[in-house]
């Protein structure tokens, strides 16, 4: 069964989505067509990020992180994932709409992406009832 988790958008997103927007507009009014373009284009990925960033539990156990249209997705195997924890990161494209995310550590590289589900706690059950061997601090002792 696949299962869809959407990405939860921070207030520092909202700020870079507001200020490319008016920007534009001002660029717009400014008649500065370089300008106005390039921004139209930012505005563009911002928002295709906005709306289609979310996280796909497959019924063959991986995990699709999708973000938008013109970046690739990223699939990982639910079995290699071997932590999941909180994080704050500030960098803004990343496949997390928001400074308040988990980090997921995954591989025999031990390599880290940062996420931000809506729902992190359901999103953290429902990995490990899939693979019991993620380590985490995030959900209780009574939801394991």
């Amino acid at each position: 069964m696949t299962r869809t988790f959407q990405s939860k958008a921070g207030g520092l997103y909202w700020c870079v989505i507001g200020i490319s927007s008016m920007l534009l507009f001002f660029c717009f009014w400014k008649h500065c067509l370089w300008l106005t373009v390039l921004l139209a284009i930012t505005v563009i990925f911002e928002i295709e990020m906005l709306v289609h960033t979310r996280y796909i539990v497959t019924p063959d156990e991986m995990l699709k992180i999708e973000s938008g249209r013109f970046v690739p997705n990223i699939v990982i195997p639910i079995e290699i994932i071997s932590r999941i924890s909180r994080s704050r990161s500030r960098r803004i494209f990343k496949p997390a709409l928001s400074s308040d995310c988990l980090e997921i550590e995954f591989g025999k590289e031990r390599r880290k992406i940062h996420i931000s589900p809506k729902n992190a706690e359901d999103f953290v059950l429902y990995l490990t009832k899939r693979n019991s061997k993620i380590r985490t601090d995030i959900l209780k002792k009574t939801d394991r």
